[in-house]
């Protein structure tokens, strides 16, 4: 994983483009390791090679809450947290945000393009034993994604908003199905998926990075 994102990385400089590295939730858990060293191998792993996005997984409750509180000190990159901003790391958070916004020029120089991406959490109840996370409250995805969409697009000025989900397959299908969001990538299932929902594409890489996604966003023109 961490040779194709090196590879991709030289080859978009190339063309002035931008990689990012995006990986969906459950990262600390479920893993035979974590169980043991309570995730510090996981966060080195993506610290090291890098990982650059995360969003929450429902099984990052899986191990005690003042661990993960510890993990989430120990992060890197940029952990996008928009459902679930009363978990109790998020205030003073060094890594985690809200939403994200990540600028690309053209080669030339003349053209600039915005991408916002929002982070979403299943609030499923079934999914969590009592005082998971602990005792934050999970917003509903779909009313949060709502409003992530109009304030990245009207007050952040992005040209496209992905989201990042960490929801069940028939839930991204409401997802492509209410929203007009160009792709949705996604995690939660285990299986591979790549389908197009109306008019949405809906990407999802499977477990344990036996599969990376390599997406490209290509605005071909400065009016398109």
């Amino acid at each position: 994983l961490k040779t194709l994102i090196d590879e991709k990385k030289a080859e978009e400089e190339k063309l002035g483009g931008k990689t990012i590295s995006i990986l969906t939730g459950d990262f600390l858990a479920p893993y035979l390791l974590s169980s043991m060293d309570k995730g510090v191998g996981m966060i080195n792993v993506l610290n090291k090679t890098p990982i650059d996005y995360v969003t929450w997984g429902n099984h990052e409750h899986d191990l005690a809450h003042s661990e993960v509180m510890l993990r989430e000190k120990e992060y890197k990159g940029v952990w996008i947290n928009s459902n679930m901003k009363s978990h109790e790391s998020f205030e003073g958070s060094q890594c985690q945000v809200d939403s994200a916004v990540v600028e690309v020029v053209s080669p030339d120089g003349s053209n600039t393009r915005k991408l916002g991406m929002c982070g979403v959490l299943s609030n499923q109840a079934s999914l969590y034993k009592p005082g998971a996370f602990g005792g934050a409250t999970i917003d509903d995805p779909w009313e949060c994604l709502k409003e992530y969409n109009a304030k990245l697009k009207n007050e952040e000025g992005c040209d496209m908003v992905l989201p990042l989900c960490h929801l069940y397959e028939p839930q991204d299908e409401r997802t492509c199905r209410e929203f007009d969001f160009p792709l949705v990538l996604s995690g939660h299932d285990h299986h591979r998926v790549d389908r197009m929902i109306s008019g949405t594409r809906l990407l999802k890489p499977g477990l344990d990075a036996h599969y990376a996604i390599v997406i490209d966003l290509v605005w071909e023109s400065a009016s398109s």
